[in-house]
């Protein structure tokens, strides 16, 4: 399921295809969903809308029929607050960044350190991020943000970490398949590659792929892109947990076929 056909799900649908599989794709914004209408007949669904919202949703309704999705509702859901995403990981002893939840546009003084990063609790590609080098800048910012939209107010502030250059991990069941390092270009912080970050495949270490594959287990999720940061302060650390991550990028730069890894494990998942 999907809402904008991008080219990864035609990726998917032509491994699928290899396959043999009969599969249909369903564009969600051209249905409506019948509440009404039992769903046991229906096999396994990938779910890849654009919209987390959307996709947490139509997941959660149709496990609730008992229809295995894949992602889970919940486990995208969990995933796309970065708080809850966080305080799961922490659970689990999973090193991430040092991350603060804020309520309001008024910041407490307890131990933020400078620079650092206000974020959304929902969002991607670097949307809605900011940058602050003090607290003056910090209130100014959470100021703007919760006269723009109330539900702004409530943030989550991070450490600011490295230069911005960041990896990514790709993870299909308990594999890591793929990784990459992302670094900003000039003059731009953030390393995602939709603001023109530049992206090489890179080969991290065994504890960094076994970190990886923690966080996916503990969010519950069948595949996701994992984002790690590293310093020397902190080693390396969880950023954000992707429960649908783009790949084309990672394809193209690993030389890895990540669609087809991930239909082989929907299909293992058929034949259990």
């Amino acid at each position: 399921m999907y809402d904008v056909l991008r080219t990864e799900e035609k990726l998917l649908m032509s491994e699928f295809r290899r396959f043999g599989v009969d599969v249909e794709l369903i564009n969600i914004d051209n249905i409506s969903l019948d509440l009404n209408e039992g769903w046991n007949e229906t096999g396994i669904v990938l779910v890849r809308p654009l919209s987390h919202f959307k996709a947490s949703l139509i997941a959660r309704i149709l496990n609730t029929h008992g229809v295995k999705t894949i992602n889970s509702g919940m486990a995208i859901e969990n995933s796309w607050n970065k708080a809850i995403a966080i305080s799961i990981l922490v659970r689990s002893g999973i090193p991430v960044v040092p991350t603060k939840l804020m309520f309001s546009e008024v910041p407490q003084e307890d131990g933020v350190d400078y620079p650092a990063i206000i974020k959304p609790l929902h969002g991607s590609w670097g949307r809605l991020v900011s940058l602050v080098s003090d607290v003056d800048e910090l209130k100014l910012i959470l100021r703007h943000k919760a006269f723009s939209d109330t539900y702004l107010k409530v943030s989550v502030i991070q450490p600011f970490i490295g230069d911005g250059t960041d990896y990514r991990v790709f993870v299909v069941g308990n594999e890591t398949v793929a990784s990459m390092v992302r670094r900003p270009v000039e003059g731009e912080w953030r390393s995602n590659v939709a603001r023109g970050g530049k992206a090489e495949a890179v080969r991290l270490g065994d504890e960094v792929y076994e970190m990886a594959i923690k966080a996916v287990y503990a969010l519950g999720l069948d595949y996701a892109g994992v984002d790690v940061l590293y310093s020397r302060e902190y080693g390396y650390v969880v950023n954000e947990v992707n429960a649908i991550p783009e790949f084309k990028g990672l394809m193209s730069v690993s030389g890895v076929n990540i669609a087809r890894k991930i239909a082989e494990y929907v299909l293992n998942l058929v034949r259990r």
